[in-house]
């Protein structure tokens, strides 16, 4: 992933609570569908002291528009292009990981359907906001 340039590791307590779950959490908010593009994915469960864990979040990304992945049982890691990115976008998935948590307390959150997803996701990292010199 040659595009990466910062990387976080976090055990934020909600998006840890999901990772603990095995569980994606699912894109119920339209923030989500601009930063992540769609559910921030779970990876596998891999434990510490070799580089399965560094496989495991490179593999599972490679798969997602998201720069999050909960690693199952673990925590939460992110990439950015540089260092702020990736800060950005894990506190991001600490915000809507407990945002999601407590709209399941309500009831059953309504998912953003994957075509509504793919045109926010488009709309915020083509469109959106200032644009980055290269």
């Amino acid at each position: 992933m040659p595009e990466v340039g910062g990387v976080v590791h976090t055990h934020s307590t909600y998006a840890t609570a999901w990772a603990a779950r095995g569980e994606a959490i699912p894109c119920v908010l339209t923030a989500m569908g601009d930063e992540f593009g769609g559910d921030i994915p779970v990876g596998p469960f891999a434990l510490i002291g070799d580089d399965s864990i560094g496989r495991g979040i490179v593999k599972t990304l490679s798969a997602h528009n998201s720069p999050a992945v909960l690693m199952q049982n673990h925590g939460v890691f992110t990439i950015g292009r540089d260092a702020r990115a990736a800060v950005k976008a894990a506190v991001m998935c600490e915000d809507v990981a407990r945002t999601v948590h407590i709209a399941r307390q309500l009831g059953e959150p309504i998912p953003i359907p994957d075509d509504d997803v793919a045109r926010l996701y488009d709309r915020y990292q083509n469109v959106y906001g200032q644009r980055r010199e290269t």
